[in-house]
């Protein structure tokens, strides 16, 4: 390292110039920072403690995690052994958690009040969850004595635990969850919740068959938990069946049927609402080329938990029905007036979807042209978000084209994809 050495002899004029100053500068602050990053210990970044939390059974099992929610009926917890688990409240003795919590009651008319809803740590029992909330007292020192500047000073004050009996609970969620939520803006992208199912049919010999089906429904509510009261649920359904059958000899045999529906409704109270609807339907089996309805009505929510849903409706509509002609009859159309009466009840059993629903249109100004559809369908999960379908879809027209059969029923199976 001959210019090194030159640095370390005795400077002159001609030896020592700027680019050499800024190497040993280089050199020494290198060295420097190397040794002091050696000697200094290693810094961990450090992260939040892991909520940790007991859920404590009747036969002195224990559980350790944390819990997701709860209503008056079960407990979700997320156990760390053990996954995500629910449990009846009549199981639990004790719940031991350094959380705050919201417990939103059952007869509370807006949970979105957060006065009315009790927050605070909680404790379960066996009857009961005591929930104790923390008030905030708030000093200010006097601004014109000049001794101090102004200034807040904030003092916790623990108070009596409120005690709710556990069949009058309705949720208990954590308490920024629920600040989050009551809270939120919900955009339009937001809240949407469904499944797409497919399934096929093809024989290939003296008589070649086709048959595809595919069905969708999608739906969205805001908001988007089941603990705050309902604004606005919109949902959209659609069905299509089609199939070709050729045989030598014979004419081909065709199979079109589709229906697409949607429903908006908005809620005036947490069970009641009204509802817009429209409908379109096609079925070349009953000759029918196009049926639509537009109308208006009123519904309720008789029945409603995490695990079912049973919904009433009503509605006045104008239907307009179109079929084709045939070799004897010319085509025919109807405009009619009419209400429809319809109930929709859905059940889940873990992660078994079962849906149904049934509707009757009665028509004012002409009673012959009655027509009522089924529809009813399970899905079993396979693989995460694949599930097994099967479906089954009834309609009846009590008036249609001449020649053809008043009912019309499709059994379907295949996949099912979920959005959640």
């Amino acid at each position: 390292m001959p210019t090194f050495k030159r640095l370390l002899a005795k400077p002159s004029h001609s030896a020592i110039r700027p680019r050499h100053l800024f190497i040993v500068a280089f050199l020494l602050t290198f060295f420097s920072g190397t040794a002091a990053i050696a000697q200094a210990p290693a810094k961990l970044k450090s992260e939040p403690p892991a909520i940790k939390e007991e859920l404590i059974f009747k036969n002195g099992d224990r559980l350790t995690g944390t819990l997701s929610n709860s209503t008056g009926e079960a407990i979700k917890f997320k156990s760390d052994l053990a996954g995500e688990v629910t449990v009846l409240w009549a199981n639990v003795k004790e719940l031991k958690s350094s959380r705050d919590f919201a417990v939103i009651p059952k007869d509370i008319k807006d949970s979105r009040n957060s006065a009315a809803v009790p927050q605070g740590a909680i404790k379960i029992g066996e009857k009961s969850i005591a929930i104790t909330p923390i008030t905030t007292a708030t000093s200010t020192s006097d601004k014109s004595s000049g001794k101090q500047p102004e200034q807040e000073i904030a003092a916790a004050k623990v108070v009596s635990p409120v005690v709710i009996p556990t069949s009058k609970v309705g949720f208990v969620v954590d308490d920024d969850s629920y600040l989050k939520e009551i809270h939120r803006k919900i955009d339009r992208t937001s809240g949407w919740d469904g499944h797409l199912a497919t399934g096929s049919t093809a024989i290939l010999s003296t008589q070649n068959s086709f048959t595809l089906t595919v069905a969708g429904a999608l739906k969205r509510s805001v908001p988007t938990v089941s603990w705050l009261n309902p604004k606005l649920r919109t949902m959209f359904d659609f069905n299509l069946s089609v199939g070709k059958t050729t045989q030598p000899g014979d004419p081909d045999t065709f199979t079109n049927v589709f229906h697409v529906g949607a429903e908006r409704d908005e809620y005036f109270s947490p069970r009641g609402y009204y509802l817009q609807v429209t409908s379109f339907d096609h079925d070349y089996s009953q000759g029918l080329t196009l049926q639509q309805i537009y109308g208006g009505g009123v519904g309720a929510t008789l029945v409603k938990s995490v695990k079912r849903e049973l919904d009433i409706t009503a509605d006045l509509h104008y239907e307009g029905q179109q079929f084709n002609s045939t070799s004897n009859e010319p085509e025919l159309d109807r405009h009619l007036i009419g209400s429809s009466l319809a109930e929709t009840y859905s059940r889940k059993w873990g992660e078994v979807h079962f849906d149904e629903k049934l509707s009757a249109n009665l028509a004012w100004n002409d009673e012959s042209a009655f027509s009522a559809t089924g529809t009813s369908s399970v899905r079993m999960p396979v693989y995460k978000k694949l599930a097994f379908s099967l479906s089954v879809i009834d309609n009846f027209l009590n008036s249609p084209q001449i020649g053809y059969k008043k009912n019309s029923l499709q059994v379907s199976t295949g996949f099912a994809f979920t959005l959640h």
